[in-house]
């Protein structure tokens, strides 16, 4: 189970809306762990507005 803000961490300065490519392709460029990339790998393939709904995608896998 990873933290919203260990996500929030390898998401910093990403411009929202953003999709779940674009978010799992920001984390990797930023070096992000392998529970952070499972956790944004796992989210539905949608847009997100902002870090928020991140968060709730990713505490929708917990």
């Amino acid at each position: 189970m990873v933290s919203t803000a260990k996500v929030s961490k390898y998401l910093k300065g990403i411009h929202f809306p953003a999709n779940k490519r674009e978010c799992v392709n920001y984390a990797r460029q930023h070096d992000a762990p392998e529970d952070v990339m499972g956790a944004l790998s796992g989210m539905p393939d949608e847009d997100y507005d902002s870090m928020a709904g991140v968060w709730h995608a990713v505490g929708k896998k917990r």
